[in-house]
């Protein structure tokens, strides 16, 4: 089995509805199961101006599926769920599903980039992320979740408001 790490985000339409929805999908994939979901946190649009707030959480997920076939069901269930293809960088969207890590491998291929390559540059990730494996270290930079977002504070970004179930 394939312990997985993947992000989710939106802010257009119903996104916790989105979220629900992802969360049951991912569950309905052959050999597959969500182990947990973080909180999730509303957070201020990256990109153009005038979007509304982001929705973000993280879930744990194992899986029998390959890294990049995985990556291929995570993008049909955004397009099942409303996501539109192609798109301005950071426009909005109803889902982004990230898939941030894979069994803690490195990956460079031409359909996926493990770990997700900004993942410690962003509280919106690393939030959630803590929520549910705050011991988890990046295969790259050796640092945990934790001392991640730790960083990002020290450096000056304000913490995201209270998380919420979902």
């Amino acid at each position: 089995m394939n312990h997985t790490l993947i992000a989710l985000g939106g802010n257009l339409g119903d996104v916790l509805s989105c979220f629900v929805k992802a969360r049951r999908m991912l569950n309905a994939l052959p050999h597959s199961r969500v182990d947990t979901s973080s909180l999730y946190y509303r957070t201020p649009p990256l990109g153009p101006a005038g979007q509304a707030d982001y929705l973000n959480a993280v879930l744990a997920f194992t899986t029998i599926l390959e890294a990049e076939a995985l990556l291929l069901e995570l993008q049909g269930i955004e397009q099942q769920l409303g996501r539109i293809r192609p798109a301005p960088r950071w426009s909005a969207r109803t889902l982004d599903l990230d898939l941030l890590d894979w069994n803690g491998i490195i990956m460079h291929s031409s359909l996926l980039e493990l770990p997700h390559p900004r993942l410690h540059e962003r509280s919106f990730v690393l939030q959630p992320l803590c929520d549910i494996a705050p011991d988890w270290h990046h295969p790259l930079i050796g640092l945990s979740a934790r001392t991640m977002l730790e960083q990002l504070y020290q450096q000056g970004e304000e913490p995201l408001p209270e998380g919420t179930p979902w």
